[in-house]
């Protein structure tokens, strides 16, 4: 075992000597690259942005983020203090192994498996380091989230058309059925296009939206954090910060401070 004051690295003796990998508060950025296993990685705290050539996922705390076995990605942190994650490296023999032998292609990208996130994170524990059962328990599970999807060749909407269309009124409550129908697209293939595209549902990409403009006008000190939740359509001061600290694994109060005092690298706006 490897340990710094930010990473922990296990490799195990069983399931190909499987690799368990932990971070906080990573502020690295990782370009595009890709790794021969699948990783099952959950997000502790704050929220990682993971990008494909032609997609971004925001993919927030207490979820599971799966990358495929040999794709083309690259990681960051939507905060510039960093997210916490932790991964599990998986042969994909491994998991060929616990699908009937037939090999998986890809998993869903996003899990959202409030149950499954528990099992993963108990396998953290040292106790359950040499559990071979606990592991072949998840395995099991994580097959069930293979992808089956075919695409039709149905036309896909724009996340930058959105982006505009929500601009012209975020702080307005808009229903999923009139937001589908402003793309021409039923409710169901709606909801299920824009989560593939982006990670999360409509509702909270525009939570998200909302959130990061906050951000920005807090850290230019445009806005107080009083303003800040009134301006951006939020019920209170208590229900913006919870959401922001949802997000980004800190309060906008304790963001201000750790600003103000220190020097940090910014990776997204």
């Amino acid at each position: 075992m490897k340990k710094s004051s930010d990473f922990i690295f296990k490799k195990l003796n069983f399931l190909d000597q499987i690799e368990l990998f932990e971070a906080n508060q990573d502020i690295n950025y990782f370009p595009f690259h890709q790794h021969n296993s699948f990783c099952i990685s959950l997000i502790t705290s704050g929220t990682e942005i993971f990008e494909r050539k032609t997609e971004k996922l925001y993919i927030p705390s207490h979820t599971i983020s799966i990358t495929q076995a040999n794709e083309v990605h690259k990681n960051s942190s939507l905060s510039e203090l960093g997210y916490s994650y932790k991964t599990i490296y998986v042969n994909p023999e491994i998991l060929a192994y616990f699908n009937d032998g037939a090999k998986i292609n890809s998993i869903q990208a996003v899990i959202y498996d409030s149950y499954l996130y528990t099992q993963i994170n108990d396998l953290f524990k040292k106790e359950n380091n040499n559990n071979i059962y606990a592991f072949e328990r998840v395995m099991k599970s994580l097959c069930h989230y293979k992808k089956t999807y075919i695409n039709n060749g149905q036309k896909r909407f724009s996340i930058d058309a959105f982006e505009n269309y929500i601009a012209k009124d975020y702080t307005k409550s808009v229903g999923l059925e009139h937001l589908a129908k402003e793309f021409y697209l039923s409710k169901y293939h709606f909801s299920r296009e824009f989560k593939r595209q982006t990670g999360i549902s409509p509702k909270a990409y525009i939570t998200l939206y909302k959130i990061k403009k906050a951000k920005k006008d807090l850290k230019l000190g445009k806005k107080s954090i009083v303003d800040a939740t009134y301006a951006y359509g939020f019920y209170d001061v208590s229900h913006f910060s919870n959401t922001f600290k949802r997000f980004y694994g800190i309060t906008p109060r304790e963001y201000l401070n750790v600003f103000q005092n220190s020097n940090f690298i910014q990776l997204n706006s």
